[in-house]
């Protein structure tokens, strides 16, 4: 007997019964491309959905909300999840924050968290980020955060000598939090930027030295459709300004830091860059049928 055609499914066999000889799982369901499907609805905050009668499986792709400033941090990407799932009438979408971890997003049983500094989890196998707490480090810049599913953030330094400089986030599916630099003193400083991504960290920020204070720039995003976003730049001045850009998100630029107040992340769970105020992007849910 046939096996019934499902949304998006062939009504081939898969390995001997479902997808037939020729099936490549890496090229026929894609992340930015999935195989045979349509983008039908791009959602951007919690509520109902609507999917026409019939419609009973959809492949979504799902952002949490990036995380905020934190200290001298940045806040880090939200995390980002995708593949197939019973059809929903409603969905919960992220919000991005300030100075706490960003929402969590979830559609059906697929579901991304929030972004966050310090927490991170592995996705799919692929483990998380190595992030590197604050070091005393003076006249260099601290390490950078580990490469990974959810990128580890880089270290904050405490050292008080010229060059005593924050870690850069590591890269990965959600770039980490770049570090900064909170110790007083008249010394000149820099801190790391966010790392890239599908989803950018924020840029770290230098807060109380007397000397040159320079924030890190977010990091950068790509799209669904193979857009690159790009992160905010971080401020510059002696005694003053020293926030961090806010990172990319997986649908928008991050936004440039103001003084000391670091940059909003882009939209799709870019994280704020660092400074006395510095918001996540929101979430972002992409269904596809």
């Amino acid at each position: 007997m046939a096996i019934p055609n499902r949304r998006g499914q062939s009504a081939g066999p898969v390995s001997q019964s479902v997808c037939g000889d020729d099936y490549t799982p890496f090229t026929q369901t894609s992340f930015l491309n999935p195989y045979g499907l349509t983008l039908r609805q791009t959602i951007t905050s919690s509520g109902s959905v609507t999917i026409p009668a019939g419609i009973d499986w959809v492949y979504v792709i799902v952002v949490g909300g990036g995380s905020g400033a934190f200290f001298g941090y940045g806040g880090g990407g939200g995390e980002v999840a995708w593949g197939w799932t019973l059809a929903q009438n409603t969905c919960i979408v992220g919000a991005g924050v300030s100075g706490s971890a960003g929402g969590y997003s979830r559609y059906g049983h697929i579901i991304a968290k929030g972004g966050n500094v310090t927490t991170l989890t592995n996705y799919y196998g692929i483990p998380a980020g190595t992030t590197v707490g604050d070091v005393s480090s003076p006249g260099t810049t601290a390490r950078s955060g580990g490469s990974g599913a959810n990128a580890g953030s880089g270290g904050g330094n405490t050292g008080t000598t010229n060059g005593s400089n924050g870690g850069n986030g590591g890269d990965g599916v959600s770039g980490g939090a770049g570090g900064g630099n909170n110790s007083a003193g008249s010394f000149n400083a820099t801190a790391g930027n966010g790392g890239n991504g599908l989803v950018g960290g924020g840029g770290g920020r230098i807060s109380a030295t007397t000397g040159s204070r320079t924030g890190g720039n977010g990091g950068s995003g790509l799209g669904i459709d193979g857009t690159i976003y790009t992160g905010g730049t971080g401020t510059t001045g002696t005694n003053a300004n020293g926030a961090g850009g806010g990172g990319a998100g997986i649908a928008g630029n991050g936004s440039n830091a103001s003084g000391t107040a670091g940059g909003a992340g882009g939209l799709g769970g870019g994280g704020g860059g660092g400074g006395l105020t510095g918001t996540g992007g929101d979430g972002i849910l992409y269904i596809f049928y």
